[in-house]
């Protein structure tokens, strides 16, 4: 057997659970976030800096909205889930070649 890990089948057996609950934490996340967005820059009252910025954060609040439907409403379903754990598979994976070409640039 090469370097490979013992545990390498076990850990590719559980990678796409393992990524489809950290896309679904990660959706909630979004989920907080943009709510929370929304509702700060729906705030009228601030310091100086905040009257000056709320306006543009406004604005991007609408434009969220007018994309992603209601802050409130959003909610992500089996469909999202699934493609933000294909993204993050992706995104894994492409780093893992990344390391790898920089391993073989080291090596020479």
């Amino acid at each position: 057997m090469s370097g490979m890990s013992p545990f390498y089948p076990l850990i590719i057996l559980s990678a796409p659970s393992i990524l489809i609950a950290l896309s679904s934490l990660s959706l909630h996340q979004f989920k907080v976030l943009f709510i929370t967005f929304v509702n700060a820059a729906a705030q009228k009252e601030g310091n100086f800096v905040w009257t000056k910025v709320q306006p543009f954060l406004n604005d991007l609040a609408h434009i969220m909205e007018s994309i992603l439907g209601r802050a409130t409403g959003f909610s992500p379903n089996l469909t999202h889930v699934m493609l933000c754990a294909v993204l993050m598979g992706v995104i894994i994976g492409l780093e893992r070649v990344r390391g790898a070409i920089l391993d073989t640039k080291r090596a020479r």
